[in-house]
């Protein structure tokens, strides 16, 4: 059979199902031979190659689609760069500015030691004297810009233009505040504290009528002389001085003193603090002159006991008596009795007033009234009587005395716990006359609660307990009967200052 009978033949053939089968071209496409693909170097169907030729199609189109993301990335950037560069420039010039202004008000703005003179200056327009605020502040700030010569030119404005002393004492505080944590000073410092401390002595020989300085002063100077150029001179002066301040406190000489000292204590306020505050080895003899000044003084205290003071008024007491005031008449015949309450009525009142401003003699008796409606009652006052707050404080000063002695090694302290009442001491005492007729224990007999617990031999100065307080006894009745009230309360502790019998006043 011929070839084309041959397609023919397979062109009619039919499936064993039924349909029918593959036609003449469709044959010759079964048939036509495998093409060979050299590019892949393999042998490739041609629906495997278009396979190929669509994925290469969709790779193609993702990497454009990141180089266009890339694309818009870049131009994002280079707009942020441009904006940041404007920023920049804008930057640039706002500083270049500033700085352009800065140094134009620098030039016009003055020095901080120049402010300060300047402040100085104008203090003494407005006030006349410079303030020791103002002395403090502007050298403590002067010392902080560290200008040596500034410093120095402070203290020669302060020295010459100051009337008063407090702007000089304001700049040794500032002096010795730094002087305190930087040891020893530098040579700028000692120099301008000389200077300082110079003019404050000056000031206080020139004001010869009073004393010039207080105590607080004096305590500042002493703290600082040893920072001088000159501790040996400035001791010998700073002893005349404290001296001075001393008598009068001693005399009670009010005019003589500052406000402040008024009331203070010679010894207590003034000469122990003075000589605890001289550290430096120059002041040495200074300090053993206040001591033996301190001793003398302790001394003559402790030998001091004064008097019961009798405030009877018989007289004001008679006048009283014929007016009807019976009250009146035992207030003022009472020897220790120095105040009386009246609760009266204003009619009572003013009666009584007029009982004593027209009656009685001048400046005897004192009145006043107190409180107000129905609670207003008369107080009446003997004039030459202390007040319990003066006796107060006179009692407070004489235990702080002994409390120094016993301090200094020259008295001793023993406290001891007194037996009941009724139970005898055992202890043989006389009246030693050499030290102010001080109660002395000559001796502690052998069945004694209080053996061993005392010395003998020794003069009793002061006895303090609740029962009684802080005493000085005057005699020896006066001891045995502190000792009593003790024993017959309930707190049987008592603290005794006791003195050698070698001891004696100065």
């Amino acid at each position: 059979m011929s070839s084309n009978k041959k397609a023919t033949a397979l062109g009619t053939l039919t499936n064993h199902d039924g349909k029918r089968a593959l036609s003449s071209d469709d044959a010759k496409d079964v048939a036509r031979p495998t093409k060979k693909l050299k590019s892949h170097n393999r042998t490739m169907t041609i629906e495997a190659a278009q396979n190929q030729l669509d994925g290469s199609a969709s790779e193609i189109a993702k990497k454009d689609r990141i180089i266009q993301d890339r694309t818009r990335e870049i131009a994002a950037l280079k707009s942020q760069l441009a904006t940041a560069e404007r920023s920049l420039t804008i930057a640039t010039n706002a500083k270049k500015k500033i700085k352009e202004k800065n140094a134009e008000a620098l030039k016009m703005v003055k020095s901080d030691s120049k402010l300060i003179f300047e402040k100085v200056t104008l203090d003494l327009k407005s006030s006349g004297a410079p303030s020791e605020l103002l002395g403090r502040d502007t050298m403590a700030d002067m010392i902080t810009l560290g200008n040596d010569a500034d410093i120095i030119k402070l203290v020669h404005e302060l020295v010459t233009a100051a009337r008063g002393r407090d702007a000089v004492l304001g700049a040794i505080s500032s002096i010795k505040a730094v002087c305190d944590k930087h040891t020893p000073p530098s040579a700028t410092l000692a120099n301008a504290m000389t200077t300082l401390v110079q003019r404050v002595f000056e000031l206080a020989v020139k004001d010869a009528s009073h004393s010039y300085l207080d105590i607080k002063s004096l305590l500042l100077l002493t703290s600082v002389v040893g920072l001088t150029t000159k501790p040996m001179e400035y001791y010998a002066v700073l002893a005349a001085a404290v001296n001075l301040v001393a008598a009068n406190l001693k005399e009670k000489k009010t005019s003589m003193l500052s406000w402040s000292d008024r009331g203070k204590d010679y010894i207590t306020d003034l000469l122990v603090p003075v000589h605890d505050a001289i550290e430096n080895e120059m002041g040495n003899s200074t300090k053993e002159e206040l001591m033996r000044e301190i001793m003398a003084g302790l001394l003559e205290s402790a030998n001091q006991t004064e008097a019961a003071k009798n405030y009877a008024m018989p007289a004001e007491a008679e006048i009283a008596r014929k007016a009807g005031y019976s009250d009146v008449q035992k207030f003022l015949l009472s020897p220790t009795e120095t105040t009386l309450e009246l609760n009266l009525s204003k009619s009572g009142r003013m009666a009584v007033h007029r009982l004593i401003d027209y009656q009685m003699s001048y400046n005897k008796v004192r009145h006043s009234s107190v409180g107000a409606g129905r609670s207003r009652y008369l107080v009446l006052t003997k004039c030459d009587a202390e007040s319990p707050s003066d006796v107060r404080i006179k009692k407070e000063r004489k235990e702080k005395h002994m409390e120094l002695l016993v301090k200094f090694n020259t008295y001793q302290k023993f406290t001891l716990t007194l037996p009941p009442k009724g139970t005898k001491l055992g202890l043989i005492l006389k009246t030693n006359k050499t030290l102010g007729n001080m109660t002395e224990i000559v001796d502690v007999v052998e069945n004694s609660p209080l053996m061993n617990l005392i010395p003998k031999d020794v003069c009793i100065v002061s006895l303090k307990a609740g029962a009684i307080g802080f005493v000085q006894p005057r005699s020896m009745k006066d001891t045995v009967e502190s000792f009593g009230k003790v024993q017959a309360a309930a707190s049987k502790q008592l603290e005794m200052i006791v003195a050698p019998n070698g001891t004696t006043s100065a």
